[in-house]
């Protein structure tokens, strides 16, 4: 796997560590040059319980994990965290939020986020106009 060359302080602004809060979904990113792909660790979650929104360079994912049925027993430890949960990241490029797309399966939620096609520039030809126009 090849290793990015930016520190992910820079990817992600100030985060520079993991979550303290539970709630908060793990995430891999991984970047390459059509986009990037997001992995969300979200078991127990329900799909149509997940909201994920592009604006501008932000990513913003929100959701609620369920808990553990205890079916009428009396839980001895619990260490699932449930719940509504935030999550926020700041990509290092323009992305394409029309393209981006989401799946939930077996846990977890894959993103996959375009960049924005980049404007590259081109020449503009001068052509010779008519007199007195």
């Amino acid at each position: 796997m090849k290793k990015h060359e930016r520190p992910v302080a820079f990817l992600f602004g100030e985060e520079t560590s993991l979550p303290t809060d539970r709630r908060v979904p793990p995430v891999d990113v991984v970047e390459d040059a059509e986009g990037w792909r997001l992995v969300f660790e979200i078991p127990g979650a329900d799909p149509d319980q997940i909201a994920v929104n592009v604006q501008g360079r932000v990513l913003t994912l929100k959701g609620v994990r369920r808990a553990t049925d205890r079916a009428d027993g009396l839980f001895l430890r619990v260490e699932r965290a449930a719940g509504t949960f935030e999550r926020v990241l700041q990509l290092p490029g323009d992305p394409d939020p029309e393209r981006t797309r989401a799946t939930y399966t077996d846990g977890l939620l894959v993103l996959e986020v375009p960049k924005k096609a980049s404007s590259h520039g081109r020449s503009i030809p001068v052509v010779k106009g008519k007199k007195g126009a």
